[in-house]
């Protein structure tokens, strides 16, 4: 069984490794949010989502879903020893700039992250060129390297990073 097919038997879709500009003391994963049915609402973490994860080595998970998990669910991330960031972002639009500050922050505190929104592109995938923007500070891949890889979707997302980049830059 590959990798992707034990996360999406634990409930976790389009679950990857981001390898690019990750430097090796971290480790970067994006997915689905687990148990994704169409819509931000429909997330449910279960305990074979908890172990799968845990199993990866992750010890840190950054959401950018709308919703949060349950009180239950999060107590359980936390007796599992997986740190919890919830960052709410409505769909198809973009994290602020505080917001992807926190982001860094939280990942740079653990070893290994996944991060994800409801589907597992636009929201994840700006967090994730965030990550690798804060990386690369003054030497900052083009938008054509990181916008399809990474599934950033909307403009709006494209000129969050955009605005980001520019403040790095300084």
């Amino acid at each position: 069984m590959t990798i992707q097919d034990a996360a999406r038997a634990a409930g976790w879709y389009r679950f990857e490794q981001v390898e690019q500009y990750i430097p090796n003391e971290h480790k970067l994963f994006r997915a689905s949010s687990p148990n994704y049915m169409g819509f931000d609402g429909s997330l449910s973490l279960t305990p074979a989502a908890i172990q799968f994860i845990k199993n990866q080595g992750i010890d840190g998970l950054i959401s950018f879903n709308q919703c949060s998990y349950t009180d239950a669910e999060q107590k359980s991330l936390k007796e599992a020893g997986i740190s919890f960031l919830h960052l709410p972002v409505k769909d198809f639009t973009a994290a602020s700039t505080e917001q992807l500050d926190h982001l860094y922050r939280f990942f740079l505190e653990h070893g290994a992250t996944l991060v994800h929104c409801g589907y597992g592109h636009g929201r994840t995938g700006t967090g994730v060129t965030a990550i690798q923007l804060y990386i690369t500070s003054g030497q900052h891949p083009s938008e054509e390297e990181w916008a399809p890889v990474n599934h950033v979707e909307k403009e709006v997302q494209m000129e969050a990073l955009r605005e980001l980049r520019a403040k790095l830059e300084k």
